[in-house]
């Protein structure tokens, strides 16, 4: 597994190239308690050269292993791209090295406020609390937040009014 994404610029085919393959996952230089890589990036991609510019198309993945914010429980997520798209440009040179461009794309995609339902799971602290799914209607508003249909305020209206 490879550390770094480096293209070799010299007898570039005028159609292109696919690349495809892996860069260790310490390439991420994550590794929290609550975040941190689990897997290699992984990159196929098509790489066209027009003169001075560099074009690369196609899908990164990795996987990420991501403590929920409500719940604590911890739960694996992978961070994918199929549509990226990088330009560069190259100059003169005779390899480039986009492995720090592939890596600013996956992180930048990471949920700031990881929940359960990134991963596709139930969430604990739906079943206790009732108000947090990612899958609400969105039309609904706040007079039916719930998955009940509740409003999240009809507890406030039962309080005792005080004059």
């Amino acid at each position: 597994m490879d550390s770094r994404f480096i293209i070799s610029l010299e007898d570039f085919p005028e159609e292109g190239r696919y690349l495809e393959g892996d860069i260790d996952g310490a390439v991420f230089g994550i590794d929290t308690e609550d975040l941190r890589s689990a897997g290699p990036l992984h990159y196929a991609l098509e790489a066209q050269l027009y003169e001075h510019e560099l074009v690369l198309r196609g899908s990164l993945s990795a996987l990420f292993n991501m403590r929920c914010n409500r719940c604590l429980a911890r739960f694996d997520y992978t961070a994918e791209i199929t549509d990226a798209t990088l330009s560069f440009d190259v100059g003169g040179k005779g390899s480039f090295d986009a492995t720090e461009a592939l890596r600013e794309e996956l992180v930048l995609i990471l949920p700031s406020y990881p929940k359960c339902e990134h991963a596709g799971l139930d969430c604990e602290k739906n079943d206790i609390i009732r108000d947090f799914r990612l899958d609400k209607n969105p039309g609904s508003g706040v007079d039916s937040a719930t998955p009940s249909g509740d409003s999240v305020w009809d507890v406030l209206d039962k309080l005792p009014k005080q004059r």
